[in-house]
């Protein structure tokens, strides 16, 4: 199976599509403002044109490992980041960048993003096929509970709102209900409009949930400056040497088994893992006063951190079908949209499509480093672009993508008024990947739930008799209580981090 996947992945196609996500991730995600979920989205109308799925997947698989390191290009010349998963490496990587070592910071991130990637692919590939054979007696009882698990991720994405991020997920459950029933064939919530009676297509619904309300957002937050990359064209040329490589060994080795745990915890993801590997990292390091003035080892902890999510958070996605963070979720649309499905029946029913796509996403994360060590230069220019000139360029492909995966002007219409919707929920400062993810699960918990209390004469119990369910709801009950946790402690610890890292910078400047 792996020998039939490995065929499919060596093609020119798709090792052209590889090279191709990876420099857009790195543009889109050094530039503040956008995102890895904005390189994705612009990217999955493009891949309806594709004859074969496994390219898409590994399409857009390309665009994530590109993103999460192109994040660190802005957070280190500009002290920006350009991703989330990248607000640690600010601070050791401008004070090294300030002290006009701008290449020995992108070389040390470069090279730990390849790292971590490598080490949560490899992972990925060893992993799947076991976990998968674990979940092979799995009934519609266990499904739905694993489905409940996937939203229990709400908790994890809450930050320190679990009740509007509540209503988040119960907006997106009842957003997905629109349209025929897939059981009685009734048509639910049409409100007798035509435009609602065949439902919410997925595509224009992420377009504007994710990319459209992200753009309207930064161009209302985004302060235009003079010079917007002053430093991009002072990159020194003294690179990483073999001795400093071996000096971070130690932290990118331990930040990456950390982040790659951490990453297969549905509701984690690389903003969390981040401050978690870099705050080990310094506790550990021989020289931890050195952190938050350029050290080495604190930008290699914070970016092998953020790439080794990338893999890691696929396993539960792949393999029970549950999303691990927000990125992932978006991903498993993408799978569905290409008449994939996640989960333990993929590397039974589509094991070379599976094994291929693990493959491709391996390959991506080898490929990254060549990439980054020939392109950085040239995509760091890429922050001088205005926001007012690419922001237009955006909406454009945008709309463009929402009318082309179906060519009916409806879906433009509904996706103007998600759009609408979605920025609602910005301005009362609710987050919209809950409402996402309940869009993305409900037809798998539906049709698992009227399945399972069918086959047991309506004995609800049954979700607590079966062993295996009943273990699944206790992990999922122990999951929301421990990420509600993490989340509040890292919150403060990054409110905390933040602070030291300013009142550091603001001594370093008036030294100078």
């Amino acid at each position: 199976m792996i020998g039939q996947a490995v065929g499919m992945v060596f093609t020119v196609t798709n090792i052209a599509m590889i090279f191709f996500g990876l420099v857009l991730g790195m543009v889109i995600g050094c530039i503040p403002g956008l995102s890895v979920t904005l390189g994705i989205i612009l990217m999955l109308p493009l891949t309806y044109t594709f004859e074969s799925a496994d390219t898409a997947i590994i399409l857009l698989l390309a665009v994530y490992v590109g993103g999460m390191y192109g994040g660190s290009i802005s957070a280190v010349t500009l002290n920006t980041p350009g991703t989330n998963s990248a607000i640690a490496t600010t601070f050791d990587g401008y004070p090294l960048a300030k002290q006009g070592k701008v290449k020995k910071a992108l070389d040390t991130s470069l090279f730990a993003s390849t790292f971590g990637g490598l080490f949560s692919a490899v992972l990925l590939l060893c992993c799947a096929s076991f976990i998968t054979k674990l979940t092979q007696s799995f009934t519609s009882v266990e499904y739905f509970s694993m489905g409940i698990l996937g939203i229990s991720l709400i908790a994890g994405v809450s930050g320190s709102s679990l009740p509007k991020s509540l209503i988040s997920g119960s907006i997106g459950l009842l957003m997905a209900c629109i349209g025929f029933d897939s059981i009685t064939g009734v048509t639910r919530f049409g409100f007798g409009l035509d435009i609602l009676k065949y439902g919410i297509d997925m595509l224009p619904a992420m377009i504007a949930l994710i990319a459209l309300t992200q753009v309207l957002q930064k161009m209302s937050e985004f302060k235009l400056s003079d010079g917007a990359l002053e430093d991009a064209s002072k990159i020194d040329h003294e690179g990483l040497t073999k001795k400093e490589i071996i000096g971070i060994m130690p932290a990118t080795l331990y930040s990456s088994v950390i982040a790659s745990v951490l990453g297969a915890m549905p509701g984690v993801g690389g903003g969390v893992a981040q401050f978690l590997c870099y705050n080990e990292a310094r506790r550990i390091s021989k020289q931890p006063q050195n952190f938050g003035k350029g050290c080495l080892e604190g930008i290699a902890a914070a970016e092998a951190s953020n790439n080794a999510v990338v893999g890691s958070a696929m396993i539960p996605m792949l393999t029970l079908g549950i999303p691990g963070d927000g990125v992932t979720a978006l991903l498993m649309a993408a799978f569905i949209l290409h008449g994939i499905q996640p989960g333990p029946t993929m590397f039974t029913k589509q094991g070379v499509m599976a094994y291929s796509i693990i493959l491709g996403c391996l390959i991506a994360n080898v490929f990254l480093f060549p990439v980054g060590k020939v392109l950085t230069r040239a995509v760091a220019k890429i922050i001088q672009i205005r926001y007012t000139f690419l922001a237009p360029t955006i909406i454009m492909f945008c709309y463009g993508g929402a009318y082309a995966a179906t060519g009916n002007h409806r879906e433009m219409i509904l996706c103007s008024c998600i759009l609408v919707f979605s920025y609602l929920l910005v301005v009362l400062d609710i987050d919209n990947t809950p409402l996402m993810l309940g869009m993305i699960l409900l037809d798998i918990m539906e049709k698992n739930f009227v399945t399972a209390a069918m086959s047991y004469d309506r004995d609800y119990t049954i979700f607590l008799r079966r062993p295996i369910s009943a273990v699944i709801l206790i992990i999922t009950v122990v999951m929301v209580i421990s990420m509600m946790k993490v989340n509040k402690k890292v919150n403060e610890l990054n409110a905390k981090q933040e602070a030291e890292m300013a009142a550091e910078h603001a001594k370093m400047s008036a030294d100078k």
